[in-house]
């Protein structure tokens, strides 16, 4: 198979020219190349007939203007990005998640648009509208990124705070448990209410509210998109959630903060109330004292160091396969790509580079939602269920169980239920399996309770999975009491995850206990 035509030029790929180990990246290169591969893997050659395809979505562009838009030459509007979206008959939000959480951590790289004038009619069947599908859970991700487009406006409608509260709360808790393009848009729809003053006090309070309850699960990417505004008073309180929090909270702090320092957002002022946090955490042990090493080698070599000795070893892999210049496996996973496209990709052996290692953790998780956005995605995630089964080097395991944890697709289930007996990499298979679509009912999550690092995963999947085992750990007499038991009536009250799309039905039979 191929995405390039038999015969003239060959297609150049947009490619991110800043250095590998650099401060920044090109955002307009990343969006430019998605845009791009998305149409060459669907309507290959020539772009006249792409071009007649976004006409057909009210989309006029010229061959000129489309070339510039997929070199990165001129920013893309935000538009046109949902344009290719239905051109490509790609669910709404496909793209459009990926591109925006693109923005708002290495932007600007949309084109700004004017917004179209809603009339008070139009404004009232929104609301009311809104009004009806928001407790009902019956939102999709694009919905959310209106609301927060109209209410955030400067003539937008100012709501109620009671109602405005309780729809914050409800896409959280959305945010919480969704997955890829359910994802992306809602936590787009957190950063977007960011820009507000009234909205984002409500949304401070929101989400230290909804993440602080007891047993909840997935808060760690809520409270990191805070790290993406630029108000001192946002990040002080960052400061202050990473200083008293723990575990997924304090993580989210402290990837939100991680952001902040590598925009060159962070107050000068903040630095040493946040260098003293980060060496209290350390001093608290292994558990607060990861995400404080974290932040400790974006600050200051010598903070690091004092890290390090606080902790008393070095809480990073070591493996020459976990750099980001030698990443283990890469040459496996570039090479099922070119067979797959045939195309001369530099900007895919970037992206896997950041993906495969940890060395730059907050585009590691950017450049893997651009891969699972990308027509790369299932030979990708192939590669990486034959890197489980058969490691061509130290690392690569452990690296393409973090990659499954994005990739895996709902065809893959009974394979990676087989590699969770065999595999060391249990947790985050079970993350991968309830990111692929749900757990099997058949698997025995209840199996896994005796173990105390598995059990949390267990508990994980079983929620997002609606699994009938989710019950058990609810009930189960032996659990009464444990931060397990919580978890599981954590998932009862909120649903299991959130997708966008209509699930695929459970399959497959294995036990995963022993």
């Amino acid at each position: 198979m191929s995405w390039v035509p038999g015969r003239g030029r060959p297609v150049a790929m947009p490619y991110d020219r800043t250095p590998l180990r650099g401060r920044s990246v090109d955002p307009q290169a990343r969006i430019a190349w998605l845009l791009r591969l998305s149409r060459l893997a669907t309507v290959p050659g020539p772009a006249g007939k792409f071009l007649e395809m976004l006409r057909a979505q009210g989309c006029h562009l010229g061959p000129s203007t489309l070339c510039r838009y997929e070199t990165g030459a001129e920013r893309v509007p935000l538009s046109v990005v949902r344009a290719y979206e239905a051109a490509l008959s790609l669910p709404a939000g496909h793209l459009v998640g990926v591109v925006c959480g693109i923005d708002r951590m290495f932007g600007p790289a949309l084109a700004p648009e004017a917004h179209a004038p809603m009339s008070r009619v139009q404004l009232g069947a929104a609301l009311g509208d809104w009004e009806t599908r928001v407790p009902a859970g019956a939102m999709l991700g694009t919905d959310w990124m209106q609301v927060a487009d109209v209410i955030t406006r400067p003539t937008g409608p100012v709501l109620p705070p009671s109602v405005l509260n309780s729809w914050v709360d409800q896409l959280l808790s959305e945010a919480m448990r969704s997955v890829h393009h359910a994802s992306t848009t809602r936590l787009h729809t957190v950063g977007s209410l960011l820009a507000d003053g009234d909205a984002s006090r409500i949304l401070l309070d929101s989400v230290e509210r909804v993440s602080s309850e007891q047993g909840a699960r997935g808060s760690a990417r809520v409270v990191a998109v805070l790290g993406t505004s630029a108000d001192p008073a946002v990040l002080r309180w960052l400061v202050g959630l990473f200083e008293r929090s723990e575990g997924e909270q304090q993580w989210g702090a402290a990837y939100g903060l991680l952001n902040s320092i590598c925009r060159g957002t962070l107050p000068g002022d903040l630095v040493p109330d946040l260098s003293r946090a980060i060496t209290h955490a350390a001093s608290d042990g292994m558990d607060r004292g990861r995400p404080a090493f974290m932040l400790a080698q974006r600050l200051s070599a010598t903070l690091t160091q004092q890290v390090v000795a606080r902790l008393g070893r070095y809480p990073a892999p070591t493996a020459a396969g976990a750099r980001v210049q030698s990443p283990a496996a890469l040459s496996s996973y570039r090479l099922a790509a070119l067979r797959e496209s045939g195309l001369d990709d530099p900007m895919l052996d970037r992206l896997l580079r950041e993906a495969l290692s940890p060395d730059f953790v907050e585009r590691q998780e950017h450049s893997l939602l651009m891969l699972a956005a990308s027509p790369y995605r299932d030979v990708l995630a192939d590669v990486a269920v034959q890197q489980m089964v058969d490691p061509a080097e130290p690392y690569a395991a452990q690296a393409a169980a973090h990659v499954l944890t994005y990739l895996a697709r709902p065809g893959q289930q009974q394979q990676l239920v087989e590699l969770m007996v065999t595999s060391g990499e249990r947790f985050a298979l079970l993350q991968a399996l309830a990111h692929a679509g749900c757990v099997p009912d058949e698997v025995d999550l209840a199996g896994l309770a005796d173990d105390p690092v598995l059990a949390p995963a267990a508990v994980f999947a079983a929620g997002m999975s609606n699994h009938p085992d989710l019950q058990w750990f609810r009930t189960n007499p032996s659990l009464a009491g444990s931060e397990v038991q919580y978890m599981a009536e954590w998932w009862g009250r909120t649903g299991p995850a959130i997708t966008d799309v209509t699930p695929a039905p459970g399959s497959g039979h294995l036990g995963l206990a022993g």
